[in-house]
């Protein structure tokens, strides 16, 4: 399962603007919400993508960013395996 340092690591050079998508049962989806818990980093579908500057200011002041990356789809939590980068950065997807 992917952790959120690696997220971080893999769009370490991407554009800030750079927006963020999720894959849910072959669906593309924005991310619109991030939230920290003890099981890990949970994303969460919505109507606009977060943008990679949005990610990295939520982030930014934890200290432990090794947690697992979670998509949460209604009561679902579907392990997140890697991303896909499309347009050249413009934006991508959780898988």
């Amino acid at each position: 399962i992917m952790r959120l340092t690696d997220l971080l690591q893999l769009t370490n050079d991407l554009n800030n603007q750079t927006a963020f998508y999720l894959t849910i049962k072959g669906k593309i989806l924005p991310l619109a919400k991030l939230k920290i818990t003890a099981d890990g980093c949970l994303l969460y579908p919505g109507q606009h993508p977060m943008s990679k500057l949005k990610v990295i200011h939520l982030v930014k002041q934890m200290h432990h960013k090794g947690i697992p990356l979670w998509i949460i789809n209604g009561k679902e939590k579907i392990p997140t395996y890697g991303i896909q980068i499309k347009d050249n950065g413009r934006w991508i997807r959780l898988t």
